[in-house]
């Protein structure tokens, strides 16, 4: 006989939506697409892979029969998100058919039997350290957008790297992306305790595995983070997420900052800008969305075109007293960098007509952008 429980739809529905982005990946394994139903005591442990990131969630249950069978996640997210009943009750029949009942509504869902469902890594806890939630989600949030995509020659960038830095005695976390054409780079100090965690020189994570850690913050004042040889381990009360980070060189950044200066430094009402930057954005084409940017003193002019639908300008006022620049940027980048920016002043510092221009601000401690210009 199979399995039988009950179970609370609303602690149901926030497990199984954790799991769309991980078991809904096209992928060569049929039941990876699955998520593994563990029917214990007084608990369904529920996990989900696409053998790059692994996630297992404990929910509280009202067990009649214990047992084990996978399930299709998507089709188990989209029954749970439309039932209109407080509870789910789950009974395996003959031949992994299961079925489920949700108050006036009866459905019966084909399963998979186990067997062929991948083994969860093994991982320790010993290295594991107590981290606040706030300060991995404002790494992620201010640097995830300039991650590169999948099709980049350089495969390492469409990972971001994390490490620990030691800065005038004090520690920080520090997360770098880059997709080649923009740099962006967060620190957030952490506390004394955690000088206990180890991390890689390069620590890799991919794209998927940091939008992953995002997810996993949310609603979470803390959590219990390592990272081993190979993975990233993340450990709440009643989740478990593990993430294979990528192995390879990451570009070395540090010789760009060197040679960046914040001498010939524009200071610029930030929402004024991004405003500017969106109307702009308007008359840009649509794969490099060029701008071009000319700054006098206290002046800034945006200026786009486009074959096909005309053009357009904006200028405002800034606080700048050098020489003349003419230089022309992806739009966008700029647009993405402001949208996570807090300061109502931002500094743009850009050496000469063909330098990177660097954007910082006094509110935004620990936080640095990096735009390379274009060719127009």
């Amino acid at each position: 006989m199979g399995f039988h429980f009950k179970v609370n739809r609303d602690d149901l529905f926030r497990a199984i939506s954790a799991q769309q982005n991980i078991t809904n990946k096209k992928g060569s394994l049929a039941i990876l697409a699955n998520v593994l139903i563990e029917v214990e005591q007084d608990q369904i442990v529920m996990t989900g892979t696409d053998l790059e990131i692994g996630l297992k969630q404990w929910i509280p249950a009202e067990v009649f029969t214990p047992g084990t069978l996978t399930l299709p996640s998507k089709k188990l997210f989209e029954i749970t998100r439309e039932s209109g009943s407080n509870g789910l009750h789950f009974l395996e029949q003959d031949n992994q058919w299961v079925e489920i009942n949700a108050g006036s509504s009866l459905y019966r869902l084909a399963g998979m039997i186990a067997d062929e469902f991948p083994q969860f890594p093994d991982y320790s806890e010993e290295n594991m350290v107590s981290l606040e939630s706030g300060i991995m989600v404002d790494l992620v949030e201010k640097t995830i957008f300039s991650i590169a995509q999948d099709k980049e020659n350089m495969f390492t960038l469409t990972a971001a790297m994390l490490q620990k830095v030691k800065m005038d005695d004090q520690v920080f976390l520090k997360m770098v992306t880059s997709d080649g054409h923009r740099l962006t780079i967060m620190n957030k100090e952490i506390d004394a305790s955690l000088d206990n965690l180890i991390l890689h020189e390069k620590t890799l994570i991919p794209r998927r595995g940091v939008q992953e850690i995002r997810k996993f913050c949310e609603n979470r004042n803390t959590f219990a983070f390592g990272v081993e040889e190979k993975q990233a381990v993340l450990k709440s009360d009643d989740s478990l997420l593990i993430i294979r980070l990528m192995e390879g060189d990451y570009p070395d950044f540090q010789g760009l900052l060197n040679i960046l200066s914040k001498e010939n430094s524009i200071q610029i009402d930030r929402i004024r800008f991004l405003e500017g930057l969106k109307r702009i954005n308007l008359f840009t084409e649509d794969l490099f969305h060029a701008i071009k940017l000319d700054v006098s003193e206290n002046k800034m002019l945006l200026t786009s075109q486009n074959a096909d639908f005309g053009s357009a300008k904006d200028e405002f006022d800034v606080v700048y007293s050098g020489e003349k620049l003419s230089l022309g940027f992806n739009c966008r980048y700029f647009i993405e960098t402001l949208q996570v920016m807090e300061s109502d002043i931002i500094t743009a510092s850009i050496n000469n007509q063909e330098s990177p221009c660097m954007i910082s601000s006094d509110d935004d401690i620990g936080f640095l952008s990096i735009i390379m210009p274009m060719k127009l």
